[in-house]
């Protein structure tokens, strides 16, 4: 019984090997002075990905999305300048998402409107960040500490023990001001670099990148280069230093990494599928 469940399943799975092609990524990218103007594109980057938002926790789901806004109440205990855990969205609001950093951790902005805090916008570091940056869902921005590198790792938001991959994922960043200083880099499973999307300059206003992936291709993990220059009491901008910030996350459902069983059976697929060519 299970040889021809396995022959049965077999069509299926040279099918889907035959059906990946060399397409290349797609990728989004828009700018705006506000948060109004950047929608449109961001919008456009939610409808490729498609589906609804996943609840936190729900599922595991087939398709849809997630979308981290860093402006949930329960993060007023993290506030900078407290540390975010770096697994918040995979272990406190499960979304299947956990951080690191070569710095020494994460940092979310303080709201206007917290009992004890006054300076949003990650003024509480430097003033001059008040006013340099803005935000696409008030009011919290996210930044790394002492770092411009953020890598994401991906988990089944359900099972958050489980390694994941994602076929799509985009970011919102504030203030960008040089070429090549703001981007995205997608690795597989393997560590293979697959991609890069680079943020077009936007001084003072809002920019958004991303890049969806056909079904042959999986993203285990993005590192996310924000500007040049950390966030710091002394840090301020100049010609070569861009001091960026990041704002809203979207990417794919997360979707296990498959069994040893699984990867087995597609790999057997892909040599027999290549002798069939020859």
């Amino acid at each position: 019984m299970k040889s021809a469940i396995i022959l049965s399943t077999l069509p299926a799975v040279l099918a889907t090997l035959a059906s990946i092609a060399s397409a290349a990524p797609v990728s989004f990218s828009s700018t705006g002075a506000d948060a109004a103007g950047m929608t449109p594109g961001v919008d456009a980057f939610r409808a490729a990905i498609g589906g609804p938002v996943n609840a936190p926790g729900a599922g595991p789901f087939a398709s849809g999305r997630r979308e981290i806004n860093w402006d949930a109440p329960a993060l007023d205990a993290f506030a900078s300048p407290a540390l975010m855990p770096n697994n918040f969205f995979n272990n406190n609001s499960k979304r299947g998402a956990a951080f690191t950093t070569p710095g020494s951790g994460f940092l979310v902005s303080q709201r206007a409107a917290q009992a004890g805090f006054t300076a949003p916008r990650f003024g509480d570091i430097n003033p001059a960040y008040a006013a340099q940056f803005q935000t696409f869902s008030a009011e919290r921005l996210f930044a790394a500490k002492d770092s411009t590198v953020t890598d994401v790792f991906f988990f089944v938001p359900s099972d958050p023990a489980t390694p994941a991959t994602v076929s799509s994922f985009g970011a919102v960043f504030a203030d960008v001001d040089d070429d090549a200083t703001t981007f995205l880099e997608f690795f597989d499973l393997s560590g293979n670099l697959l991609h890069q999307a680079f943020a077009s300059p936007n001084p003072s206003g809002l920019t958004f990148i991303g890049t969806t992936f056909d079904a042959g291709e999986r993203i285990a993990r993005v590192r996310i280069h924000a500007g040049t220059l950390a966030l710091g009491a002394a840090n301020l901008e100049s010609p070569g230093a861009d001091i960026v910030a990041m704002d809203d996350f979207f990417y794919a459902e997360p979707q296990a990494v498959p069994t040893p069983g699984t990867a087995s059976l597609l790999a057997a697929g892909a040599v027999g599928l290549r002798r069939r060519r020859r």
